[in-house]
């Protein structure tokens, strides 16, 4: 559990006839790890090259484009009966609260082309009748507005015909907004004086005013230009009705309204029965495609002679058998599979992390920092022991403690919300838990403890009722006893340093590194002095303080701090020096710069930096504190909010729950970072690297 899986390389050779097939096999068995050739070309030199890119593959992606688009355009129409049924809705079905994918079966009884040839003849059906509707909706609301206008000129007493240039004047017909009707008025009487007159019919939805202007036709040009100016829309009958009578073509327009809405009525129901009938079709081709895409893409990962294909790949250990005898199987033992043993240094290697469910949610966590190398140890069970456990101590609370793990509990209930998120809840959970625990420690109930009893009798003259006080004599209250809990958080941040160093330790110990295994030894006694040097410093419970005894004191600091910095500075040195070998004649400033570089690492790398990162669990204690202040601060102005004559009992029950919930979101949040940032910074970098590629099995219909 502390190790990525025990992986084995995979060197399969198959006739080119076979390929399909072993492909198929890899998939279904779905434990195969499919590797570039071009990471193992030095082991076939002269016998194999890197496959080419399938010419076919850009074929593909198109008609894949090509079906997307056609999918979305078979999306119904936003609003009305039809798109109560989305196209998610047809590919999805609802089974116990959770979508579940209806399964779609791929077409392995026609070859591309013939999709194709099927895809592009439905493809142009279904434009063709999305076109013919496009154009018949066009024509339909140019026939409405038509109609519009005719119902306007009949309420006008106006004829169609009327509208346009007579004998001795122009008539001129539209819509303008109503506010522009009296600067029309004027307008016209500056350019053209009263040689006009405007007839006008409002509109008292907001939709502007019908209005026919009437002037001499001499005066036509300079009309037509304060109209434009007044937004005037100006219109003009069309050509087939301008010899008709308003009621006439009114008669028209609804007739023609009524067979373009049939029209369209006939495309939709096409579309409809497409859309019914051949919906699973193109899932279907999509599928396939995406099934050959695929298939495509992993070829070009393989090598190739003249009639052979070579596939390297990965599976775990435990999965060897099966892979090799499904392979052999499917290629009547006309194969070639090898198998070996990497080595843990190997980074090509795919690491694969085994957890058991409780504690795979914290992979997560792992995974921010980045996945582990397969010679990495697997950081995840210790993980999700310490931050449930460090995220208390910052979010001490019983009451609070308890809100969080409901909201855990309720984030893994509700499978609706995706795996992310039910990841998420089982963290909140084990966290609201160990902040309950920590509670109890510190005899915290929403804010309420025997510290707080005693601020508000002191400050309020008031009493908190003892029943809210669940703890009276509390393990340690960290206000009251801050020193000691800085101590706590020192050896807690040393423990826990200390651990990661451990874990390098045995890093190097199985890469048989006899140098870096002595080398975190040491790191691990400077540790050590690093932290005695702290409680030293801070004059912390040593009998040599408190008896003044300067020799002990001097012993020790020799051989905790002054010992392990120089067995650092000699090995970083050596380290140097051997590296400088060979490297042709050195000078004085050489050894010198190797001299500063001891001393930079004894130092700066390793002594004081251990320094800095044991203090820095002393944000433990910041937050803790911070904790209790914040929520005691609202507790006090809940108890001021009961004195007040009016409404005191309504305020002071706001105020306590709006702190409350403020409380339980900020410090939870500001804790779960501060949480992160130990484990990051001060953790994972002393024996975790990170960087490496998770396993990932073949499968065809992956994305």
């Amino acid at each position: 559990m502390l190790r990525p899986v025990e992986m084995r390389e995979l060197r399969i050779i198959t006739l080119d006839e076979h390929l399909d097939r072993v492909i198929k096999r890899i998939d279904s068995l779905g434990s195969v790890h499919i590797t570039d050739i071009k990471d193992f070309m030095d082991d076939w030199v002269g016998l194999i090259e890197p496959s080419k890119a399938d010419s076919g593959l850009m074929k593909i992606s198109e008609l894949l484009t090509r079906i997307d688009n056609l999918l979305s355009l078979l999306q119904p129409p936003q609003g009305g009966e039809k798109a109560k049924k989305s196209l998610k809705d047809r590919l999805f079905k609802a089974r116990g609260g959770e979508e579940e994918a209806i399964t779609v079966t791929p077409i392995e009884d026609r070859s591309l082309a013939e999709i194709e040839e099927a895809f592009t003849e439905l493809e142009k059906t279904v434009l063709r009748l999305m076109d013919e509707t496009a154009r018949l909706r066009v024509e339909l609301k140019d026939t409405e507005d038509l109609l519009a206008i005719l119902k306007e000129l009949k309420d006008l007493g106006v004829e169609p015909g009327f509208i346009g240039d007579q004998y001795f004047i122009s008539v001129f017909a539209g819509r303008l907004p109503a506010v522009n009707i009296d600067e029309l008025e004027k307008a016209l009487d500056d350019a053209v004086g009263g040689l006009h007159f405007v007839i006008t019919h409002e509109h008292g939805n907001g939709g502007g005013s019908f209005a026919i202007v009437v002037a001499l036709k001499r005066d036509r040009d300079t009309v037509e230009k304060v109209l434009t100016r007044m937004d005037f829309d100006l219109w003009s009958p069309p050509a087939d009705i301008s010899g008709y009578e308003a009621v006439r073509a009114m008669e028209e327009a609804n007739a023609r309204i009524e067979s373009l809405k049939q029209e369209i009525e006939a495309k939709e129901r096409e579309i409809e029965e497409i859309r019914a009938t051949e919906l699973s079709e193109l899932c279907a081709m999509r599928e396939t495609l995406r099934m050959e895409g695929n298939k495509a893409r992993i070829k070009a990962l393989f090598g190739e002679s003249e009639r052979v294909r070579v596939i390297m790949g990965w599976t775990p250990e435990d999965e060897v058998e099966e892979v090799t005898a499904g392979i052999r199987e499917e290629t009547g033992e006309l194969s070639i599979v090898e198998v070996k043993k990497p080595e843990r240094e190997d980074a090509r290697v795919p690491s694969l992390l085994r957890n058991p469910k409780l504690l795979k949610p914290f992979e997560s966590v792992i995974k921010m920092y980045g996945h582990p190398l397969y010679r990495d140890i697997d950081p995840t069970l210790i993980t999700a022991i310490i931050f449930p456990i460090l995220f208390g101590l910052m979010f001490p609370d019983i009451g609070h403690g308890f809100i969080l793990m409901l909201l855990g509990l309720a984030l893994t209930r509700f499978t609706g919300l995706g795996k992310e998120m039910r990841d998420m809840g089982i963290i909140i959970l084990l966290c609201g838990l160990c902040s309950m625990v920590a509670g109890a420690l510190f005899g915290e109930f929403f804010g309420f403890s025997s510290y707080a009893r005693e601020l508000v009798s002191e400050s309020v003259q008031m009493h908190i009722p003892d029943w809210l006080i669940l703890i009276e004599h509390p393990l340690m209250e960290p206000i009251a006893q801050v020193k000691l809990f800085f101590v706590i958080t020192l050896l807690i941040g040393a423990a826990h340093m200390g651990l990661g160093l451990v874990f390098s330790v045995i890093n190097q110990v199985r890469a048989r590194r006899l140098n870096g295994t002595i080398n975190e030894l040491v790191k691990l006694w400077c540790l050590a002095g690093a932290l005695y040097f702290l409680l030293v410093l801070f004059g912390f419970y040593f009998t040599e303080l408190q008896e003044h005894n300067t020799a002990v004191l001097l012993r020790n600091m020799g051989i905790f701090v002054l010992l392990p910095i120089a067995l650092l500075f000699i090995l970083k040195v050596v380290e140097e020096m051997r590296h400088a070998e060979g490297g042709g004649k050195k000078g004085v400033m050489d050894y010198l710069i190797i001299l500063i570089d001891g001393v930079i690492d004894a130092l700066l790398e390793n002594f004081f930096r251990f320094l800095a990162n044991t203090v820095s669990y002393g944000r433990i204690l910041a937050l803790a504190l911070c904790h209790a202040a914040l929520i005691e601060v609202f507790i006090l102005l809940t108890f001021m909010c009961l004195k007040m004559p009016v409404l005191g009992p309504v305020m002071a029950a706001l105020v306590f729950l709006l702190g409350t919930a403020l409380v339980i979101v900020l410090e939870a949040i500001m804790a779960g970072i501060h949480t992160i940032r130990l484990h990051f910074y001060e953790w994972f970098t002393k024996f975790y690297d990170g960087g490496g590629h998770e396993f990932t099995p073949f499968k065809l219909r992956g994305s």
